[in-house]
């Protein structure tokens, strides 16, 4: 394998995040993690995008059991109703 599954993951993971294949590849090219097509990011999406899709969708979050949240909006019939910090 020419490149490392961490930069295969991290592409892909940009594809998924709204980045254009021509994107992720120059992305990829200014930082210096990898030098490669557009196409090569094309054919890993097709190759590898289900498989990290389905092993995602198996995590569960460890959680410590207390959730801290900035804003909270609700519909009660139909009316929007916003709690939280005041900025």
């Amino acid at each position: 394998m020419k490149n490392s599954p961490e930069v295969i993951a991290e592409a892909i993971s940009c594809k998924k995040r709204g980045m254009s294949y021509n994107e992720v590849s120059k992305h990829f090219k200014e930082y210096k993690k990898g030098n490669f097509s557009d196409v090569t990011v094309i054919n890993w999406v097709e190759k590898y995008g289900k498989v990290l899709s389905e092993f995602h969708l198996k995590q569960k979050p460890t959680l410590s059991g207390k959730i801290n949240l900035d804003e909270f909006v609700f519909k009660i019939k139909k009316k929007r109703i916003s709690m939280g910090r005041k900025r």
